[in-house]
């Protein structure tokens, strides 16, 4: 395909947020305006620090016809700044960003980016790189042609094009592969050609939804490097993921959604500390179904769960001595361990406090 032609039609096939990349503005996008002021919200703490909040979101409400599928969400991404979005299949995480990226419009509520509103949608795209969790890709182009056909979209000037699209493929790790058809692509590649389109055009602010979909660790440590180094750069990155050990290392806070809701937005060593709880790991010599029927009895015993083989547990209390009367009174009843250990406190471990006590359960501190 020669790189003179760029698709005009839309597939049939082609993600609604492809084509929102793919249309953009025909004249240049506007200016920033001036800087939002400074405004209380969830997050007091990081605010505190001086960075300015480059993406605001207020009240925002939507439903799919009965489906609530947000209701009275506020949202505030500083600058600079990786917040993770966390929550269950359904919980409204997508439906958040693909609003932020005008690309679903809310019932209710407001959002402004680099203090632009949603409707102004070509001034709105030009500062955000949006990835979604469906890749879309033009698979008849080569990997040089598909950068050059989003750089003409975005409206690079012609001068600087070749050397934005060669350090964007380089940024990402694809740049020996410039001449490789997109559809020879591991999803791996894919994974990172569609990243980078989302970054070819210097956007202030990334939305990414579920980018370390389908990688191995290798690619997934690699993707948390890129991201780092962005934001080093000053670019603000919101990204949704079901990956929670990559969050916990890579973000500054994180905001767990549950039935369209924001239960909790903290720092995220904060909300590890604060709400992740201690719990215990316990498998039984044999068959551990003995274990589980003696310790789901017990009053002192909570959020017992399978994992695997092994059943994972909170103590009320949870001192080393407890440990070790619980220890012996399960030996006690002729139950042989061949496994008892005490698990730090984790976000998986703060997520399924925070969500299970957002759905009613009881949960411990």
């Amino acid at each position: 395909m020669s790189s003179s032609l760029r698709p005009t039609t839309r597939l049939d096939n082609e993600p609604e947020a492809l084509v929102a990349g793919a249309a953009l503005m025909e004249e240049r996008p506007a200016p920033d305006p001036p800087s939002p002021e400074r405004i209380p919200s969830e997050g007091a703490t990081a605010l505190a620090s001086g960075r300015e909040p480059v993406v605001r979101a207020v009240s925002l409400t939507k439903r799919y016809g009965g489906t609530l599928a947000l209701t009275d969400l506020n949202l505030t991404l500083l600058e600079g700044e990786i917040f993770g979005l966390v929550g269950p299949n359904g919980a409204g995480k997508t439906t958040l960003l693909r609003i932020l990226a005008t690309l679903t419009r809310p019932d209710s509520g407001e959002a402004t980016i680099c203090g632009h509103p949603l409707d102004q949608v070509r001034a709105v795209r030009s500062k955000i790189g949006f990835m979604p969790d469906v890749l879309g890709v033009y698979d008849d182009m080569l990997v040089r042609e598909y950068f050059e056909f989003f750089a003409r979209a975005c409206h690079l000037p012609e001068a600087t094009r070749d050397y934005a699209i060669q350090e964007t493929m380089r940024l990402v790790g694809i740049e020996t592969l410039a001449e490789q058809g997109v559809e020879g692509l591991s999803r791996g590649m894919k994974q990172r050609l569609a990243l980078g389109r989302a970054l070819l055009h210097g956007p202030r602010v990334l939305l990414l939804d579920e980018p370390a979909s389908g990688l191995d660790p290798l690619a997934r440590l690699e993707l948390r490097e890129i991201l780092r180094r962005m934001q080093r750069q000053g670019v603000s990155i919101l990204i949704s993921s079901h990956i929670l050990e990559d969050l916990a290392e890579m973000c500054d806070r994180v905001g767990i959604l549950s039935r369209g809701s924001m239960v909790c937005v903290q720092e995220t060593r904060d909300l590890i500390e604060m709400r992740g709880g201690r719990f215990v790991r316990a498998r039984a010599l044999g068959n551990s179904e003995d274990l589980f029927d003696f310790l789901a009895g017990r009053p002192d015993i909570e959020g017992l769960r399978w994992d695997n083989q092994s059943l994972v547990f909170q103590v009320k209390g949870g001192d080393e001595a407890e440990l070790a009367r619980l220890v012996a009174r399960i030996v006690g009843q002729g139950i042989s361990l061949v496994a008892f250990s005490e698990e730090l406190p984790s976000l998986e471990s703060a997520y399924l406090n925070l969500t299970r006590a957002a759905e009613g359960w009881e949960v411990s501190p």
